[in-house]
């Protein structure tokens, strides 16, 4: 038979290994079946800086790698060439990053279906050859594409705040009385009464 002690010991064993099997565990270096991340050169930096600031995602640059250099890359190793990243990457690659946006946007402008007056030629003639050809449904998703043009709905506008000056305070005038009895009160509140404070000693 057990004595107290060898059961309580044997308890507090049962509790120790149901805690380390409940432990997450912990290492100190890299996975086994992890592959460490390639190398990037400089090269591939320049790729990858150059993607991002052409609006390509981190996937799509990863891909882009991939098929470019043969290697594969991470989300992870790719955004921190991003501008947006929380540790945003040396001066170099910023201004390379910012160079590359600028142009890219520059390049945009000149595309002409960038600019709002193209689109809407575009949809007018697509309206009219829809009307011409009794396609009366698509004239009229043709025309709201167009109104929604002329509204400014696609464009990234800031609302405007405007701080109008607040109204000064009016001054009421008294209510007009019957036999002038206005103007006497206008004038009783302008002049100074004098002071009756001793006048119940006197």
């Amino acid at each position: 038979m057990e004595t107290i002690e060898e059961l309580i010991a044997r308890l507090k064993q049962r509790q120790s290994a149901a805690a380390e099997a409940k432990a997450p565990s912990t290492f100190t270096g890299p996975l086994q079946d992890q592959e460490s991340m390639p190398t990037l050169t400089d090269e591939i930096k320049e790729f990858i800086v150059k993607g991002l600031a052409c609006f390509d995602t981190p996937s799509q640059v990863v891909d882009a790698v991939k098929v470019t250099f043969g290697i594969e890359v991470s989300r992870q190793q790719v955004y921190v060439y991003s501008l947006t990243c929380s540790q945003p990457p040396s001066p170099r690659w910023r201004e390379l990053y910012a160079a590359t946006r600028q142009a890219y946007l520059r390049e945009v402008a000149e595309i002409g279906i960038a600019q709002k007056a193209v689109r809407l030629a575009m949809l007018d003639r697509m309206a009219q050859h829809a009307m011409a050809h009794n396609r009366t449904n698509q004239a009229a998703e043709f025309l709201e594409q167009a109104a929604k043009e002329c509204g400014g709905i696609y464009e990234n506008r800031r609302p405007i705040v405007l701080q109008l000056p607040m109204p000064e305070p009016t001054v009421t005038q008294p209510s007009a009385l019957p036999n002038g009895h206005a103007g006497m009160i206008e004038a009783m509140s302008l002049r100074q009464l004098p002071d009756r404070s001793g006048a119940a000693g006197t």
